[in-house]
């Protein structure tokens, strides 16, 4: 075939854009996926300032025993995408049981010396059967912040995590209380986070009523700088020290404080003096001295008739030539 000069040819010129792009993409693939650990880093490294920077934001709120949902939810989710994306590190799982520990604040729970006083006499026993709500985010708050310590060593150290656990541990109570009061001596208060002092120094004022150990409590007690948020009365001061010193078996050092705390006033604190004052009576053989106690206090006892009759038919049954006016056959 002839062409004439300057004649252009109508076939169609092969189209390479669509290739090169392929290989341009095939290429960055393979270099995402030669560097994808430096790439995940360079995103967690973001996420890490970003759960940071929120958490300075909710600090404010939890020191002032405000916390706000909107911030805790927040970093809630921002910790929880940290945790699927970096699942071979340890402060992945710090920073998850922070999540967890801010959420059992949101429910309502507070540091407070009422609560203190309450469950440093009763144990935790009769406050969770009150509301349950609490133990599910406790125990996955302790548990991650045990993953953290199994994880990464550095995790051994943290002042943070290792009151987590031991809030944890209080909560559950599966450990026993001499090796709790252990772990919470054994954390440096002063290297804790803001949002989380005051519920140490709670922690250790009950973990130290309940197992006996009055050396540490009257330290807290005395330290201001720890204890101070709590504003506690002398009143509650002297209960907690009456507490310890009764489960220590220092019988009558606790009777000499729990007269301190008794009061014309029949609030918590006066009537638990009472019973556990006839309860010491009990346990130096003195039951009739018991009995008339709660004899007494009966009348004006309150919704704590119950209490008050239990511990009489406890007294009654070892002692059965003991009468007592109370009811203790209805």
């Amino acid at each position: 075939m002839l062409y004439q000069a300057n004649h252009r040819s109508y076939r169609k010129k092969a189209n390479y854009k669509p290739l090169v792009f392929f290989l341009i993409l095939l290429g960055l693939a393979g270099i995402a996926f030669f560097f994808r650990q430096d790439i995940k880093n360079l995103f967690a490294g973001d996420r890490r300032l970003l759960l940071e920077k929120e958490r300075k934001l909710l600090q404010e709120g939890i020191v002032k025993g405000e916390p706000k949902e909107g911030e805790i939810k927040e970093f809630k989710s921002t910790a929880k995408d940290f945790v699927i994306s970096n699942p071979k590190e340890g402060i992945s799982y710090h920073y998850s049981a922070l999540s967890g520990y801010y959420e059992f604040l949101l429910l309502g729970f507070r540091f407070d010396s009422v609560t203190l006083s309450k469950i440093a006499y009763t144990g935790f026993q009769e406050f969770l059967e009150q509301d349950s709500s609490y133990l599910p985010l406790v125990e996955d708050s302790y548990r991650q912040a045990l993953r953290a310590q199994a994880i990464d060593p550095e995790f051994l150290e943290s002042t943070d995590n290792r009151y987590l656990i031991a809030f944890g541990e209080s909560i559950r109570q599966k450990l026993s209380r001499s090796a709790l009061n252990k772990l919470l001596i054994s954390i440096e208060p002063e290297k804790l986070s803001p949002e989380l002092k005051s519920g140490y120094a709670w922690t250790c004022l009950v973990g130290s009523a309940l197992s006996g150990n009055t050396e540490f409590l009257k330290k807290i007690l005395s330290q201001q700088d720890i204890s101070g948020s709590l504003l506690l009365s002398a009143r509650e001061s002297d209960f907690l020290i009456a507490l310890s010193e009764f489960r220590a078996g220092q019988y009558v050092s606790s009777l000499n404080y729990l007269r301190r705390v008794k009061n014309i006033n029949e609030d918590f604190l006066t009537g638990s003096s009472k019973i556990l004052e006839a309860r010491i009576f009990y346990y130096q053989n003195l039951s009739p001295k018991a009995i008339v106690l709660l004899e007494e206090y009966y009348p004006n006892s309150g919704d704590r008739k119950e209490e008050v009759l239990l511990l009489a038919k406890e007294i009654l049954s070892k002692n059965q030539t003991l009468k007592t006016k109370l009811p203790v056959e209805d």
